[in-house]
């Protein structure tokens, strides 16, 4: 399960957790009752051995759907995907966001997000 922080004083906030390989729809931010998760940026580390990939996802019940396209690096390597004013992308209203995970290495993630009204 992710580890919450709080970044109040900017009006977000953010989560990280440690994925292992091969996880499908794991819980980075747990759904809210009519409100969608905003994310503005985000951080990915794959593990030491090997490659992998990280696709994020809106996740209500049934299988979560894809928001973002598998984002690939290089074993021990990532990349930073810096905070913008507007959305990267968002869940769907009262979805949890989760990622899923390729056959490589643990993967690092970390998300800057808010939670904004349904529409």
């Amino acid at each position: 399960m992710a580890t919450a922080t709080n970044l109040s004083s900017a009006g977000r906030l953010g989560a990280f957790d440690a994925v292992a390989a091969s996880q499908t729809d794991s819980v980075l931010v747990a759904a809210a009752t009519n409100k969608k998760i905003r994310v503005h940026g985000f951080i990915l580390n794959h593990g030491d051995t090997t490659a992998s990939a990280v696709t994020f996802n809106s996740k209500g019940s049934g299988a979560g759907t894809a928001k973002t396209p598998a984002y690939k690096g290089p074993a021990n390597g990532g990349f930073v995907v810096a905070e913008a004013k507007n959305a990267w992308f968002e869940t769907n209203v009262g979805e949890a966001l989760t990622v899923t995970t390729g056959a490589g290495s643990t993967t690092n993630v970390d998300v800057i997000y808010e939670l904004v009204s349904g529409r």
